[in-house]
This record gives structure tokens, sequence and C-alpha cells, in this order.
């Protein structure tokens, strides 16, 4: 009878500490949220290279805006602005970050996809990625920063790569900069701009990735230059614009 009692205590300890978790994760998820809407509902966006976007968009196929990690809400802000959330697609780890992420995206309006991002080689992981791979092939857009989840900072990851030369989905490189903003201290300084601020978004020209490519180390290298010229470019645009405060 003890023995019972025991188990029925811990369940009930499981359970309580499970909901607990589910309820930081919504309250987290809806701060991300609102701190996102703060950001694109009343920042300045000033863009260029906006031409490149429009190039991917007239390719009429699936496309992935990717940015270093740290430049996420300033990313969604521009998707906020400039397109329709509901056409992408966002990549969350399934772990404590990925419940957060996940309420964070459906109320952008995203679809999230939670996944084993560890490196896992399951079969369970497998399926998992053959399914995502089939919706971004299938019309859906994707958010992908590929220095992400957790590090280290400015190293492309092979995913990025990849999911492009597996869907022939379009590569939308991105770099932001906002001067007044608070940056969060950690691995990758994740920008947080402050309300009614200015922020410079350079996007580089569209690149696809064949399905003949066998060498994706090399073109994770490419990738890594572009994007680190990416966000030197719209920090050189950030401060060449005049008025700057």
């Amino acid at each position: 009878m003890q023995v019972y009692r025991l188990h029925v205590s811990r369940l009930r300890v499981s359970r309580f500490y499970k909901t607990m978790s589910n309820i930081i994760a919504q309250i987290n998820g809806i701060v991300l949220y609102l701190l996102s809407a703060l950001t694109y509902r009343t920042c300045r966006l000033q863009i260029s290279g906006i031409d490149n976007f429009e190039e991917a968009l007239d390719k009429d196929k699936p496309f992935i805006i990717t940015s270093w990690h740290g430049m996420t809400m300033m990313v969604a802000a521009f998707i906020c602005q400039k397109h329709d959330m509901s056409t992408f697609i966002g990549l969350t780890p399934d772990d404590w970050r990925g419940q957060i992420l996940m309420v964070f995206a459906k109320l952008l309006g995203a679809e999230p996809y939670s996944m084993n991002l560890d490196g896992d080689s399951s079969l369970k992981m497998g399926r998992e990625l053959i399914r995502f791979i089939r919706k971004i092939s299938g019309g859906k857009n994707l958010v992908l920063h590929p220095d992400g989840p957790a590090g280290p900072a400015y190293v492309v990851k092979p995913g990025l790569s990849f999911i492009a030369k597996k869907t022939g989905a379009t590569i939308v490189p991105m770099g932001t900069y906002c001067r007044h903003a608070y940056r969060v201290p950690r691995w990758d300084t994740y920008v947080l701009p402050f309300p009614f601020s200015r922020i410079t978004i350079h996007i580089g020209e569209p690149l696809t990735i064949s399905k003949e490519t066998k060498d994706l180390a090399e073109t994770n290298q490419h990738i890594t230059n572009i994007l680190h010229r990416m966000a030197a470019q719209a920090t050189a645009n950030y401060y060449e614009q005049q008025g700057d405060k």
C-alpha cells in the first residue's frame, strides 16, 4: 500500500511540474510575441536589396529566409511588414525552448514544426525530416537561422544547405542592424530593438543549391561568408543614413 501511495504521489508531482512547465512556456511565448509585435508595429525599416527578395518571389517556388540567430526579432519584423507570415513554417527544437517558440510562432501566424535538432539519427527522426522536407517542397516557406538554436554563433550548420538542396528552395540571405536596442548577453547577442527605433535590413542575391552538389561543407562556408557580408552591409547602411541620433 505504501509503495502504491508513493507511486501516486510521484505521478502527481510529475504532472504538476509538467503543467507548470507548459504554463511558463505559454507565458514566455506570449512575451516574445508581444516584443515582436512592438518591433514590427513601431519600428521603421530601411531596406536595401528589396529587388532580391522580389526576385525570389518571382521564382514561384518556396524560399528560405536566413540570417544569424541574434537577428531573429528584426527578420520577423520584415516578414510581418512585407510578406504573409502564414506562408512560413518555423523549425523548433523538441525541448523546453521549442515549447516557447511554438507559442511564439503560432501567435505570429506561422506554422511551428517541432523536431530533434541535436543530430539524432533514429528512424523516427528520419521520418520527421521527410515530413518536414515534404512541407517545404509542397510550398511552405521557411525562416532558418543556421547558427541556432544554441550556437556556436556565426557557424553555419549543415541543415540549411541540406534542406535547400533536397527541396530546391531558394535561399534569401539577410543581414539586419539596430543601434537602439537591448542586446541579450548570451551566445548570439540576441537583439531586441527599442520601440520606434530604426532598423536597417540588407537582402542579398537569392541562391539555390543544385541537387548534384556533393560538397556541402564548401557551400556552408560560402553561405557563412555571405551572411557576414549581409550583416556588415546592414550596419554600414545604418550609419550612412542621415539623421541618425
